[in-house]
């Protein structure tokens, strides 16, 4: 790890705009008052949308920031995309690492607090309201806030950026009850302008383009439908059959994948800073799977480890001793392939939702019984298959693999790291819903790969697939070696301190006590 950001209080904005200087050096002068932010105009709102998709992902710095802290060092390792292969970092054992989650939500509310001031400045109530720029980061606020009440439960929302010594918690049933309001609206304002561009100047994943923000926006809404599936069928059918049926389209060609392009010198792509660290390798999962299926992306996700040749990876939640063994060695172990390491990490967009989810997420639709249009379940599966290998290019392989009868193999190495199959499922769509359900996600893990580990972990407590190893060591209390055991993450310890009453409206809201054994409003 080469730095953390300590803290966890709600930045002002002036403040905000002061440290992030480079992305808005035109600020110096707008503020007269100096207690608050004038009107500002629509180029200086583009530069500022910069810093708030950025910091959006807690990508708020050259060191990648809050991105290692909760991503690489959480759900990357919850997902069981990765093995951690640090000996001095406990968290693949399931340790909470109370000040790396004060940094990483820290990271985060600088662009959540820079995003609510951009809404405020566009909203209809402004000094000079801007529909089309408020439905982008709309749109853009369910993206960002999602994956972050989908790992703590209930946290600041609509009160982000009040600029009070308290900031009460909202619940996560609040939050997403929301996200279908804000998409709603955002994307029917869009659907009116798709021949217009917003933050055109600023935008670095569409440059504008509304056509293609009001496809994320409703292929959005769909995620968030079959999020909360188990927990309110009813309203989640209602609200995925009019994203689905929603003017404008949904997000199913990978021409349209959201990709955060870097501006170097002080925003690259995160996992290509990352990855440069040592921290870790494949884990054995990922090779139970794809080595089973013989999948084709195995050589566009994973370089061949340096001292074999092979993909390797290794168990997850391995002691500080066994991460000392040469089979678990960086050398003997798969990383990623050389366009998301360092050399790359200037020029590499930075993906952040794919086409191939939304198929899946119709698959599960249509299972589900509810109207995806002329699409069987099948057909969907199979499409999204197809879309993440042409995302890829590897699009020719794709009529071998859809009908392939290959399972998941056996993670072979000494004990106590040797184990069976992960799961006895092909890829060829079976013929029982269990089944089904069981490919649909598995299909979905693996698209979400490498820079989506967030909704991965989501839909791996949300479902139980795919099947993921036990690991090796637990070192938490509330949790146990099982792959499902971690439930959330918990709230930052520093609010105790800065933001006690905001604190306890959260612990209040969750339902449970701050551990990682309470689950999240959604998760049956």
């Amino acid at each position: 790890m080469k730095r953390y950001i300590t803290g966890f209080k709600l930045l002002p904005v002036f403040a905000i705009l002061s440290l992030l200087a480079s992305c808005t050096r035109d600020f110096e002068d707008l503020n007269t008052d100096k207690t608050k932010i004038v009107n500002l105009a629509p180029k200086q709102l583009d530069k500022l949308f910069t810093t708030a998709e950025y910091a959006g992902i807690t990508n708020t710095d050259q060191w990648a920031g809050g991105y290692q802290l909760l991503v690489s060092l959480a759900s990357d390792e919850q997902a069981q995309f990765f093995s951690c292969t640090q000996a001095a970092f406990p968290s693949d054992r399931n340790e909470m690492v109370g000040r790396w989650i004060n940094g990483g939500w820290s990271s985060f509310l600088q662009g959540a607090t820079t995003l609510t001031e951009i809404i405020n400045q566009t909203s209809p109530s402004a000094v000079s309201p801007d529909p089309l720029r408020e439905a982008v980061a709309q749109i853009w606020k369910a993206y960002i806030f999602m994956p972050m009440t989908d790992a703590f439960g209930p946290i600041p929302y609509s009160e982000v950026g009040n600029g009070q010594d308290v900031v009460k918690y909202d619940s996560q049933e609040d939050i997403y009850m929301d996200f279908f309001k804000i998409l709603t609206a955002a994307t029917g304002v869009l659907s009116q302008n798709t021949d217009k561009k917003a933050f055109a100047t600023g935008d670095i994943i569409y440059g504008g383009d509304l056509s293609k923000w009001l496809k994320l926006g409703n292929s959005l809404r769909l995620r968030a439908a079959i999020r909360v599936s188990k927990k309110i069928p009813d309203i989640a059918k209602t609200q995925a059959e009019a994203a689905i049926a929603a003017a404008g389209g949904l997000l199913l060609n990978s021409a349209d994948n959201a990709n955060m392009t870097p501006t170097p010198p002080n925003y690259l792509n995160p996992l290509g800073v990352i990855s440069e660290w040592g921290e870790f390798r494949m884990s054995a999962s990922m090779e139970s799977i794809m080595k089973g299926y013989q999948d084709p992306r195995i050589p566009m996700y994973w370089a061949p480890a340096k001292n074999t040749g092979a993909f390797k990876g290794i168990r997850n939640g391995l002691s500080i001793l066994q991460m000392s063994e040469s089979f678990n060695g960086n050398d003997n172990n798969s990383n990623v392939v050389p366009r998301f390491q360092n050399a790359a990490n200037a020029t590499e967009p930075h993906t952040i939702y794919v086409a191939a989810e939304t198929w899946f997420n119709m698959a599960e639709a249509k299972l589900n019984g509810w109207n995806v249009g002329s699409y069987t379940a099948k057909q969907c599966y199979e499409n999204g298959i197809r879309a993440s290998l042409d995302q890829w290019g590897v699009g020719g392989s794709a009529d071998a693999y859809v009908t392939s009868t290959n399972t998941p193999q056996a993670f072979a190495g000494p004990a106590p790291y040797n184990i069976g199959p992960l799961s006895t499922i092909p890829v060829a769509f079976g013929s029982t819903e269990d089944v089904q359900r069981e490919q649909i996600a598995t299909q979905k893990w693996l698209s979400l790969y490498p820079s989506m580990s967030g909704e991965a972990w989501a839909e791996f407590r949300r479902t139980g697939f795919p099947k993921l190893y036990p690991r090796i060591n637990n070192d938490n209390p509330d949790a146990s070696v099982d792959a499902g055991s971690v439930k959330r993450l918990i709230f930052p310890p520093s609010e105790i301190t800065v933001n006690a009453d905001g604190y306890q409206s959260g612990v209040e809201k969750l339902g449970g006590p701050d551990k990682t054994s309470t689950k999240l409003w959604w998760n049956p």
